[in-house]
């Protein structure tokens, strides 16, 4: 199981999925925009979302103490959602981490460039061979995420050791900052993604060691919704009002690396 380190800054640290469960209202697209349906939360879904009734995405780096408020007052243990997988040769130990609020900025404290969403679903897997040997360390970051050696991967004996970058929730083999990949933002928002510079930054701030929650395909059941975990996320650029930017995330087994194991981890680029 991983070791986290998070920014001295961040607000936020992996917990149970289940209060942001309970605060959350089923939504469906309607002509009138989006519109409550009744639960419970059903298998499928994908044209679906929850929405955090307490809190607005919209209001930004502002909105970060509404939804820590309301983390903080479920349960707000650090937690990690584990699952196994046996393929080509490899077996796949991958460890899902769920935030309850992704609000990304290069500043700290924000400024007038960010990008937020509800609800953030991040991993990190370790790569063993058939006798249980560990062979690689796979990160989760922006686009896909990034691997490196065992031999290379900073640990604390058996436990990998990931930097959580602040507000974004990356994770990265160390401390420091780290250029964003334009190609990871919409082809129209490229060019300034390049003029602005955008990094994230992790540092030595708190050390947690999440409590293991197995999970599969289908249980805990909210393992089967495919809809998404979170509202519209949105993203702000100087002199320009926030706009909508894509929707929250998918739960962990609708991403291509619960769907693909170790293959899609092997093709990520060396961290």
């Amino acid at each position: 199981m991983p070791i986290l380190v998070l920014h001295p800054a961040e607000r936020f640290s992996p917990v149970a999925v289940d209060g942001f469960l309970a605060d959350a209202d089923l939504e469906r697209r309607g002509s009138g925009g989006w519109e409550q349906v009744p639960g419970p939360l059903p298998s499928g879904g994908a044209d679906l979302r929850l929405d955090q009734r307490l809190c607005r995405a919209v209001d930004g780096p502002a909105a970060a103490e509404c939804y820590a408020a309301a983390q903080d007052a479920r349960s707000n243990a650090p937690v990690v959602y584990g699952a196994a997988f046996r393929r080509a040769g490899r077996i796949d130990l991958q460890y899902w981490l769920w935030y309850p609020y992704d609000d990304y900025s290069p500043a700290i404290p924000a400024g007038d460039v960010w990008q937020v969403h509800e609800g953030d679903w991040e991993s990190v897997a370790v790569l063993l061979d058939l006798r249980g040997r560990p062979l690689f360390v796979a990160s989760s970051r922006h686009c896909s995420g990034a691997i490196r050696p065992w031999a290379r991967a900073p640990r604390q004996g058996s436990h990998p050791v990931v930097h959580v970058a602040f507000g974004s929730h990356a994770n990265y083999f160390g401390a420091g900052s780290f250029p964003h990949d334009p190609a990871c933002w919409p082809r129209e928002l490229r060019d300034v993604v390049r003029a602005l510079a955008l990094v994230d930054h992790t540092g030595a701030g708190r050390t947690v060691r999440p409590r293991l929650v197995r999970v599969t395909a289908t249980r805990p059941a909210w393992m089967r919704f495919a809809g998404t975990f979170g509202e519209d996320g949105y993203v702000n650029f100087p002199n320009n009002p926030p706009v909508a930017y894509g929707a929250g995330p998918r739960g962990p087994a609708f991403h291509a690396q619960w769907r693909n194991p170790v293959s899609v981890e092997l093709s990520w680029p060396r961290g």
